[in-house]
């Protein structure tokens, strides 16, 4: 009896250590079988070298999505330890992922610090927005197409309208401008910008902007910023926020850029834009009266943007 009595419970302790261990393991990837609006067909990607020497490499994603709704924006994608920006192209969206290693390497990226995700080679990650609510979905048996090598150098971003987030109007059920709503939740110090331009192998301007942020609630994400028709992803720095703005002439010009279809706002030009996530939820506030600092001179290209900050962020999988 007493043989037994030890059994049942080592048994006991068996089942409750499994249950506890699936439940941290949901912590780290929330997977649900809540259904999408939205199908993805077989995505594939193609490995890429550029410049004279092939010293640039890279990868293009390709990921045809049909039968979505209105009120689905998709946003980017995760793969192989790299994040890129999804553009439109009709029913098919496309991003241009490039290697920061100067040498000829199609190896698999070190995860930077903000990759939420644990992915096969072969897995993916799409990040959509549905009704201001930020959802992921995962997709696996993603393919490899031929590589292909660009001589001039790596290939832009697909220079066609992307669906801006919640701004676009292009659906019914989009609002077409986004609303300027003041933030409770943090404070937005003096933020100042400065002009730049590269070295004259490498050619181009832009704007280097800084933003000071203070008493940042743990639920508030600071995304993207507007200023002068250009976007930007803000990236976190010992509580400053920087963003590297980029002319699209290759050429010496500081004329201000032409706004593309997807800039959703009318700007001054000491005016701009941030937008963030509060619980999911996309959101957006202007600020004015921004300070100009000295310009400076990259000798060796643009500068690199700064290494975000560790996130801590629970991400949920549709599949």
């Amino acid at each position: 009896m007493r043989h037994l009595r030890k059994a049942l419970f080592a048994i006991i302790v068996c089942v409750i250590s499994s249950l506890t261990f699936q439940c941290s393991s949901s912590r780290v990837i929330n997977k649900t079988t809540e259904p999408i609006s939205f199908k993805v067909k077989t995505i594939s990607f193609q490995e890429w070298n550029a410049g004279v020497n092939e010293e640039t490499t890279g990868i293009n994603i390709y990921v045809p999505i049909t039968n979505k709704a209105d009120n689905i924006l998709i946003d980017s994608i995760y793969f192989r330890n790299f994040k890129g920006q999804l553009v439109r192209n009709f029913s098919r969206y496309t991003t241009v992922l490039k290697n920061d290693s100067p040498r000829y390497i199609h190896q698999e990226s070190d995860k930077g610090i903000d990759y939420p995700f644990t992915l096969s080679n072969n897995e993916c990650a799409i990040r959509y927005v549905e009704n201001g609510k930020v959802k992921y979905h995962k997709v696996t048996d993603v393919i490899e197409k031929e590589g292909i090598y660009y001589k001039d150098g790596p290939p832009l971003a697909y220079q066609r309208r992307r669906e801006a987030m919640i701004v676009s109007g292009e659906g019914s059920a989009l609002n077409p401008t986004p609303k300027f709503q003041p933030s409770t939740t943090f404070k937005v110090k003096t933020i100042s910008f400065q002009e730049w331009y590269a070295g004259i192998k490498i050619g181009g301007t832009g704007m280097n902007v800084f933003v000071p942020i203070v008493n940042k609630e743990d639920n508030i994400k600071i995304d993207s910023v507007y200023f002068r028709n250009l976007k930007a992803k803000l990236v976190e720095d010992s509580g400053r926020y920087t963003a590297v703005l980029k002319n699209k002439s290759p050429y010496y010009t500081f004329k201000k850029a032409e706004k593309d279809d997807d800039f959703p706002f009318t700007l001054e030009d000491n005016e701009c834009a941030i937008s963030f996530i509060e619980n999911g939820e996309v959101k957006y506030v202007k600020v004015s009266d921004i300070s100009e600092k000295k310009g400076v001179y990259y000798k060796n290209g643009p500068p690199d943007i700064y290494q975000r900050k560790t996130t801590t962020d629970v991400i949920a999988f549709h599949q």
